[in-house]
C-alpha cells in the first residue's frame, strides 16, 4: 500500500469518526428536549374514540411523570398526572396510574383517579379504567369501573354499576349506596345515580334503608334527594313516597330532617297514614304529616290540617286549621 493510499485511508477514517462524533452529540442534547417536551404540545387528533393501546405502531413520545394543566377561561380548569405517558401520532395519550383533580372558582371539586387513562388532544374528553374513583370536594366518593369526562358540557358519566359512600357524621359512618349509571354535572355542582337505588345507614341510632329509581347528591351542602317509588324503612316506620329530600344541619353535622312528599303512605304498627308531605325532625324524634293527612288505626280514623306524632309516635297531636 503506497503513502498517498495511506492518507486517503486515514482522511477516510477521520470523516467517518466525525460523522460519530456529531450523531452521537445529536442524541445526547436532543433526546432530553423530546422526554422533557411540554405535554400541552401534542398534536389535536382525528378522533375523539378512546384510544386503543393495542396500536402501538403510531407511538410517537414516551415520558415518565406525566403532568399537564388545563386553564379554561383564565381560571384552572383541571390538573392531570400519571405515573408514565405514551403519545400518539393521532393526538391521543395514554397514562398509567391517572390522577384528575378538577377545579371550580380555583378551588379543587371533584378528584378521580383509576388505572388507565386516556385523553384526546382535541375534545379534551378522558377516558379513566380500572378501579375508577370520584371522589367529591365534600367527602362523596363513587367507585365504578369506568369513568368518562365530556369537557364541552363538564359532566362525568359510567353506565357501569356505582358503589358509593358518603361523608361520614356525627351519627357515625355515611350513606353506604349501590347503584347504576352516574352522572357528575360539575355546572350544577351535583352527583346523581340513575337507576336502581338501594341505599343504607344508622340515622338516630335506627337502622334506615331505602330503595328508588334515582338519587342526587349535592356537593356543596350535602343535602341528599330520592326520587322514583321511593321506600324507605326507618326503624320500625315504613314508608312509600315518589320523593325524599335529606336535610344536613352543618352546626350540629348530622341529617336534620328527612321530607317525603307527593301521596305519601306510611305504616307502622298497627297504624297507617295517608298524607301530601310527612317530616321526620330527627333532633326532635317527631314525625308531622300535612297535606290532608289521615291516620287509620283499627277502626279509629283521625283526620286534621296537621298530625304530629311526638316522642317517636307515643303522643299524638291534631292541629286544626285556624282560617276554617
Amino acid at each position: 500500500m503506497t503513502w498517498l493510499s495511506k492518507l486517503r485511508l486515514s482522511r477516510s477514517s477521520i470523516f467517518v469518526f466525525l460523522i460519530t462524533v456529531v450523531i452521537f452529540v445529536e442524541i445526547i442534547v436532543m433526546s432530553p428536549q423530546l422526554l422533557e417536551k411540554d405535554a400541552v404540545d401534542f398534536v389535536d387528533p382525528s378522533s375523539n374514540l378512546p384510544v386503543n393501546e393495542e396500536a402501538g405502531n403510531t407511538v410517537e413520545q414516551k415520558m415518565q411523570g406525566f403532568h399537564l394543566v388545563e386553564n379554561d377561561e383564565h381560571q384552572k380548569g383541571w390538573e392531570l398526572f400519571g405515573n408514565e405517558a405514551v403519545g400518539r401520532a393521532d393526538g391521543q395519550w395514554i397514562l398509567k396510574s391517572v390522577k384528575v383533580k378538577f377545579f371550580s372558582n380555583n378551588l379543587p371539586s371533584y378528584t378521580v383517579t383509576g388505572d388507565v387513562g386516556e385523553i384526546d388532544g382535541k375534545s379534551k374528553d378522558m377516558w379513566i379504567r380500572g378501579n375508577a374513583t370520584t371522589s367529591s370536594a365534600n367527602g362523596y366518593s363513587f367507585k365504578t369501573d369506568t369513568v368518562r369526562y365530556i369537557a364541552n358540557q363538564k359532566i362525568m358519566t359510567s353506565a357501569d354499576p356505582v358503589i358509593m359512600s358518603g361523608p361520614a357524621d356525627n351519627s357515625g359512618p355515611g350513606f353506604h349506596l349501590t347503584g347504576e349509571k352516574l352522572l357528575v354535572d360539575m355546572v350544577k355542582n351535583k352527583m346523581s345515580i340513575l337507576e336502581k337505588i338501594v341505599a343504607t345507614k344508622t340515622i338516630s341510632g335506627k337502622m334506615f334503608h331505602l330503595t328508588s329509581g334515582r338519587a342526587d347528591f349535592s356537593n356543596s351542602d350535602q343535602e341528599a334527594s330520592f326520587s322514583g317509588s321511593v321506600v324507605m324503612r326507618l326503624g320500625t316506620t315504613l314508608v312509600k313516597a315518589p320523593k325524599a329530600v335529606f336535610q344536613y344541619s352543618k352546626s350540629k353535622k348530622l341529617i336534620e330532617r328527612i321530607i317525603l312528599s307527593n301521596k305519601v303512605e306510611f305504616s307502622d304498627a298497627d297504624k297507617k297514614g295517608y298524607c301530601e308531605e310527612l317530616t321526620f325532625d330527627l333532633a326532635e324524634n317527631k314525625m308531622t304529616m300535612r297535606g290532608q293527612p289521615k291516620v287509620v288505626q283499627g277502626e279509629d280514623e283521625i283526620k286534621g290540617h296537621e298530625i304530629v306524632f311526638l316522642e317517636g309516635g307515643k303522643k299524638v297531636k291534631i292541629n286544626k286549621d285556624n282560617k276554617k
